[in-house]
């Protein structure tokens, strides 16, 4: 707790010997006494709530997924994954068919298209924890996430003697397994 809020609710609460019983007087409270009694106490406890609210300690909780601007963790790890899986196709179009035409700021973008797909490993490794549960498709996704940020890793080569045909290949296998690690993901039967 905050210093500035245990001063001020010292301030607004009375010491304990205020709620105790007076010992000068040993008559009784009339209902107006006793009435405004209780009103004072409820005053200043009211006074007390608005401190604690002002001071900070119950401030509502802040979500960015309530506001609209973002998905839950899981969903934006789907959506990225699923984004890559559809660039693929492209990239791989373009290495086989105008490697001759890629200048070094490509070459650049390439290399950090890798880099992308060495962190949607890391989004196959949190999704498989907790989007799969059979134990064996766990261990299918656990090996398919590992050999896609090999994959990723391998594809420096390439890029570094800018060679598209080497990288196209690369690629392809990434999206092999990138198939195959949404094949994982099904869980409805074939037979249906």
């Amino acid at each position: 707790m905050k210093l500035s809020t245990i001063t001020s609710l010292l301030v607004v609460l009375p010491s304990a010997s205020a709620f105790a019983p007076s010992k000068t007087s040993s008559a009784k409270l009339t209902v107006c006494e006793a009435h405004a009694s209780r009103r004072s106490v409820l005053n200043k406890a009211g006074a007390a709530l608005a401190s604690f609210a002002a001071a900070g300690i119950a401030t509502p909780a802040f979500a960015e997924v309530a506001a609209g601007n973002s998905l839950p963790d899981s969903a934006a790890q789907f959506k990225r994954l699923v984004n890559l899986r559809n660039d693929l196709p492209s990239v791989v179009k373009r290495l086989n068919n105008n490697a001759d035409e890629i200048d070094k700021k490509e070459w650049d973008n390439l290399s950090d298209y890798l880099r992308r797909l060495y962190k949607g490993g890391e989004d196959m490794k949190n999704f498989s924890k907790t989007g799969i549960y059979d134990p064996e498709k766990k261990k299918k996704a656990e090996a398919d996430y590992k050999l896609l940020q090999k994959l990723a890793q391998a594809g420096d080569s390439p890029i570094a003697k800018e060679d598209a045909a080497g990288l196209a290949g690369i690629l392809k296998r990434i999206e092999l397994t990138l198939e195959d690690f949404f094949e994982l993901l099904r869980d409805v039967p074939q037979d249906i």
